[in-house]
């Protein structure tokens, strides 16, 4: 598929530009299954690693940060947590921290994320095994996700960490070229032809995988429904002809 300026998006150029200036704090809102993770654990990371943390009304701090596990003999061992690996990264110059459904973190999470996610001149963190301080390395970048449509149900200290926030409307190609080239277009357009019934990027996966196995109709079937499929079917027929 071409990346052509207008098969890319003026969003996707947006968080491109964004992460090429060495902006570092970047968050993804919009409709889900358009790809934002997919994006946020792959746009601008080179040679780093991405860590990823999705977040739940039940998320923990030691889910974020670390926590002590049984080792045996009844010795217990400190285990890093996503963001402390982020932080710390490939030789010490930090990763790519991924946190998705931000807007789901409450209580103590939210209070962890907000240090974590702090600048860099700022945030630290004491290892309880070592007793040593902990900061971010210079390469450390967080991308924050969610689904939601306003920021404004984002809480402002963490909304305040993310001055950059770009609404996705459409995937990112690079998540559509993995499809079978007959589903990139309406892929892309978030529907099979019907604005009002949109699709997500998920369903496109689950679709291809299946028919390959099932057959289309069926496929078609048992993930949208035998209205939804007839649609479905339809659209591709005459994407066919076209």
């Amino acid at each position: 598929m071409v990346e052509s300026d207008v098969v890319m998006g003026q969003c996707w150029r947006d968080v491109a530009d964004v992460l090429e200036a060495g902006v570092r704090r970047v968050l993804l809102y919009g409709p889900p299954g358009t790809g934002k993770t997919y994006a946020a654990l792959k746009l601008g990371v080179s040679g780093g690693i991405s860590e990823r943390l999705v977040c739940t009304e039940d998320l923990t701090t030691g889910e974020i940060t670390g926590t002590w596990m049984p080792a045996g003999a009844g010795k217990w061992e400190w285990r890093e947590g996503p963001a402390i690996r982020a932080w710390s990264g490939s030789a010490g110059r930090g990763g790519r921290l991924v946190v998705d459904e931000v807007d789901r973190a409450s209580g103590d999470a939210l209070s962890t994320l907000l240090a974590i996610t702090d600048s860099t001149d700022s945030a630290r963190w004491r290892n309880p095994e070592t007793g040593q301080w902990v900061k971010p390395g210079p390469d450390f970048s967080v991308v924050m996700t969610t689904n939601i449509e306003e920021l404004e149900d984002i809480p402002v200290a963490l909304r305040d960490r993310f001055p950059v926030a770009v609404r996705i409307d459409r995937p990112h190609p690079h998540a559509v070229a993995v499809l079978s080239e007959d589903l990139q277009a309406a892929a892309l357009n978030g529907s099979f032809g019907d604005a009002e019934r949109r699709v997500s990027l998920r369903s496109f996966y689950a679709f291809d995988q299946l028919r390959r196995a099932l057959g289309a109709p069926r496929a078609a079937r048992l993930l949208f429904g035998e209205i939804g499929a007839t649609a479905i079917l339809d659209a591709l027929a005459i994407g066919a002809l076209e």
